[in-house]
């Protein structure tokens, strides 16, 4: 189970980390006109700690399962900044997206940007470098960061924060001249920055032992585990923490699919059993041939037809049941009864959508599967002795019957946790499968791994439970592991 979920927390990640923002996309400045770079440079330095702050909360600054911004040299950081320049002849968007990923290298990119600033001999790079320094050491002073820093600490970075944004060297960047330095304080201002490189160097120093430490560590991979097991996920687009925002719409989706999963159990189990009971008989084929053509007909459009024949006012009448959420907008005032009532009301339709196609065919697996165990030797041999017909279905042959049942049962708990999204669409509920799929329009990558962590746990216990109902419903898996 353990190699399992961290392989499939680990494909789920690289895929979501694939498709979420980049800081190129969550930045948003319009590069348009003349003098764009000078605007665009100008603009950034005033807003990009905002962004580096909302990055580094979710962990997308970070390498996302290899780090090896540790083995990052002089030489290495002077071709990104090289790659940067609007001269270089390189599409806009690749450029643009060259340089933030360079903003992004944290502490491990203000040593080799140091060294290009105490070169004279890159002076056309001294601007963009102090930029790259300045956020590569900016730290930001989150809530959680606060608090497990001390005041001095946090004074020490406040204050350096501050200092480091001053010092930014002025800069153009455009198509013809590349980095042209505008600022006639250039010297001072370089000057500044590598004094509080050297202050603050142990902070800031490569070492091969930190390098290959971070190789695995420091990843964006370890710090969703991280911040996952401690319960401090964070979603950017909801303001709040990803448990919590998931706990506030999974009650709608638990009880309507705990509803829907009795009623389609409760029904299909027996209409299976009936129906092997009847076999050949019209019942059986007019149950089968009804339940082959429900099976056929998919939910968004059953959905769609009660919706627009039950929920829609007519001109002969007012629909029959309302068309959005699952209580009247005035329930609150209702007395328990008439809640309950008005609940049952609103969510018939959902209910009934929901059910319809697992138990048509958990009723074809069921009648089947007891087919199957009815023509068995074990089951002629319990005739022979005399035993009725009853007690030989539900004596012998329906625990033997349930294994199947089972297996198809070991998805459960995660379906008690997945949101139907389709019927939480049509009917305007307010469940976990209109989140997620908010989330997945926003990209909120945070918001959609807390719930496939919490999905794939349940899946899994859910098949632990399974195989140990194996042995409680069939004496020969008892005898064998017993």
């Amino acid at each position: 189970m353990i190699p399992t979920m961290v392989g499939i927390l680990i494909i789920n990640f690289i895929v979501l980390r694939m498709q979420g923002p980049t800081l190129q996309e969550q930045m948003n400045v319009a590069t348009s006109g003349e003098n764009a770079g000078a605007r665009k440079a100008e603009q950034a330095s005033s807003n990009i700690e905002n962004y580096l702050g909302r990055f580094r909360r979710t962990g997308n600054d970070l390498p996302a399962v290899v780090n090896l911004r540790g083995f990052a040299t002089k030489e290495s950081l002077i071709e990104r900044l090289r790659a940067t320049s609007r001269a270089a002849g390189e599409k806009e968007s690749k450029r643009n997206r060259a340089e933030k990923d360079l903003w992004l290298y944290g502490g491990m990119g203000v040593e080799p940007l140091a060294a290009v600033l105490a070169d004279p001999q890159l002076a056309e790079l001294h601007g963009p470098a102090s930029m790259a320094l300045s956020l590569c050491a900016y730290v930001p002073l989150n809530a959680e960061d606060l608090a497990r820093m001390s005041s001095d600490r946090q004074e020490l970075v406040r204050q350096r924060n501050v200092e480091l944004s001053k010092l930014r060297i002025s800069f153009t960047n455009d198509q013809k001249a590349g980095f042209v330095t505008t600022d006639p304080a250039c010297d001072q201002k370089r000057i500044a920055l590598l004094a509080i490189y050297e202050r603050d160097r142990a902070e800031f120093a490569h070492s091969t032992r930190r390098a290959l430490g971070d190789v695995f560590v420091h990843t964006g991979f370890v710090d969703f585990l991280g911040k996952l097991f401690t319960g401090s996920l964070y979603s950017e687009t909801r303001k709040e923490k990803v448990f919590t925002v998931i706990g506030h719409y999974w009650y709608v989706t638990f009880w309507l699919n705990l509803l829907s999963i009795i009623t389609a159990w409760g029904i299909s189990i027996p209409l299976g059993i009936r129906s092997a009971r009847r076999i050949n008989t019209w019942e059986d084929r007019a149950t089968t041939n009804t339940l082959f053509i429900l099976w056929s007909l998919p939910s968004f459009f059953v959905g769609t037809l009660l919706l627009h024949h039950l929920c829609t006012n007519t001109s002969s009448g007012a629909a029959w049941f309302p068309n959005r959420g699952l209580s009247s907008p005035d329930s609150i005032w209702f007395s328990t009864p008439r809640y309950l009532l008005d609940l049952a009301w609103h969510g018939a339709l959902p209910l009934l959508v929901l059910c319809y196609a697992n138990f048509t065919s958990l009723s074809r697996y069921m009648r089947g599967n007891m087919l199957e165990q009815l023509s068995a030797d074990y089951a002629r041999t319990a005739r022979a002795k005399g035993c009725g017909e009853n007690q030989v279905v539900y004596g012998h042959a329906l625990p033997n019957s349930l294994v199947t049942m089972i297996t198809l049962g070991a998805g459960l708990l995660a379906e008690l946790f997945g949101g139907f999204v389709i019927v939480e669409f049509i009917f305007s509920i307010p469940g976990l499968g209109w989140l997620l799929l908010d989330a997945a329009r926003q990209q909120d990558a945070p918001l959609l791994m807390g719930a496939t962590v919490i999905s794939v746990l349940l899946l899994l216990v859910g098949i632990l439970v399974a195989d140990v109902l194996y042995a409680v419903v069939d004496p020969r898996i008892r005898s064998k592991y017993g």
